[in-house]
């Protein structure tokens, strides 16, 4: 059998859908809800009946895409990899990046949801589904790690110091509370490690 005889295994229905995923993700960032199911196709490569084949509608595959933006493998693969011997500010600030990028996309692909009303809404009305708290428990988890080789300077448990950390983070990034006044990574490092007052001469 010649190469042109030889054809790929086909793809599982699992695989299908997240090969989908991979190559929307991209232009629902780009172009948010205005994107059609033909461009989706056409990205990842498939007939636009493909799609419904394989999702619901465009919703849930926007769903779906929000799920994979969640993942929390590929953020813990890169906070594994800051220098362990670094200082802790240095680490803070490497680990603030990784979860600014993280943060920006699921928040551009959490309001292009947002476009689409369905059914994962009211399964969000009793609180966050399980996906986003199991994420959340996993980063913060190896957020704790990082500061429990700090442990000796920290005044907080490692445990809080990444909840602390974490949140400053994300709330840097909140339009609602910062308005155009946005900490930057050297700011959030400076304040969990300084605090924001200048020493008192007694």
């Amino acid at each position: 059998m010649n190469a042109k005889q030889r054809r790929a295994a086909p793809l599982s229905a699992d695989e299908r859908r997240k090969s989908i995923v991979s190559a929307v993700i991209p232009l629902l960032l780009e172009q948010g809800a205005a994107v059609t199911t033909k461009q989706m196709a056409d990205a990842a490569g498939v007939a636009e009946g493909t799609i419904f084949g394989v999702f619901d509608d465009k919703a849930a595959l926007v769903y779906e895409a929000v799920r994979s933006s969640l993942d929390p493998a590929p953020v813990q693969a890169a906070l594994s990899h800051i220098h362990v011997g670094a200082p802790i500010d240095v680490q803070m600030a490497e680990a603030a990046r990784i979860l600014l990028e993280r943060y920006e996309t699921v928040i551009a692909l959490f309001s292009v949801l947002r476009s689409f009303p369905g059914p994962h809404e009211a399964s969000h009305a009793s609180g966050p589904p399980d996906f986003v708290v199991e994420a959340n428990t996993a980063i913060n988890q190896s957020l704790t790690h990082m500061f429990e080789m700090h442990r000796p300077f920290l005044r907080i448990e490692p445990s809080k110091a990444a909840v602390a950390f974490r949140s400053l983070v994300f709330a840097s990034r909140h339009s609602a509370l910062t308005g155009h006044d946005r900490l930057s990574v050297q700011d959030i490092v400076a304040v969990l490690t300084a605090g924001i007052m200048e020493p008192v001469s007694v």
